[in-house]
């Protein structure tokens, strides 16, 4: 699933009836499990690699793997969701609680969406990955499937969202990554 969407069905799904304050914990959640990705691919750019060999090599390389299990372990986001709870009566409790909770709705998304790019989702405990059937950007496993699916929910979220964000910022922004997300899986969806 792409990040952006990760931050609107996170939003969606966590945001209210909490405190506007726990939007930033549920937003950091829903980009720390693409966080490394980031770096990785600044990395691969920065060493002038072509794509094919950024997304064909060099992401299913060591050490990268390993840097991706952290980032993607849903046994480490749940250990934020138990530190936010024993932690809930001082004041950073309930924003680790609600930063774990987001990275592991990132990861429960993402599970039925990675064939190929499969994350090891149960670092450190197992290596395993559980690859999907469907992917969410790759057509030789259904990639227009799971886009069309990944935006259904996109758009289902935005509209629960709009009514309730307070400022016109807030909308817009939300607006404008809404329409990236639609492009980027019109054009999968199109011209996969």
């Amino acid at each position: 699933m792409h990040t952006p969407s990760h931050l609107i069905l996170n939003l969606a799904a966590l945001r209210r009836p909490v405190p506007p304050a726990m939007t930033w914990p549920i937003l950091v959640g829903a980009l720390i499990p693409d966080a490394a990705l980031f770096v990785f691919y600044g990395w691969a750019r920065g060493q002038r690699l072509p794509s094919q060999t950024i997304w064909g090599d060099a992401y299913y390389s060591q050490p990268w793997q390993d840097i991706f299990a952290v980032g993607n372990s849903i046994p480490l986001g749940l250990l934020g969701v138990a530190l936010g709870y024993v932690l809930r009566g001082f004041r950073l409790g309930p924003w680790v609680g609600f930063l774990g909770a987001s990275m592991v709705l990132h990861h429960l998304a993402d599970l039925p969406l990675h064939h190929d790019d499969a994350h090891q989702h149960f670092w450190p405990l197992s290596s395993v990955r559980l690859i999907s059937p469907v992917s969410y950007w790759d057509v030789d496993h259904f990639g227009r499937l799971g886009a069309t699916v990944e935006l259904l929910l996109v758009l289902v979220a935005t509209a629960h969202l709009w009514p309730r964000l307070s400022s016109r910022g807030s909308q817009g922004l939300l607006g404008i990554t809404a329409a990236l997300i639609t492009v980027a899986c019109g054009v999968l969806v199109l011209l996969g």
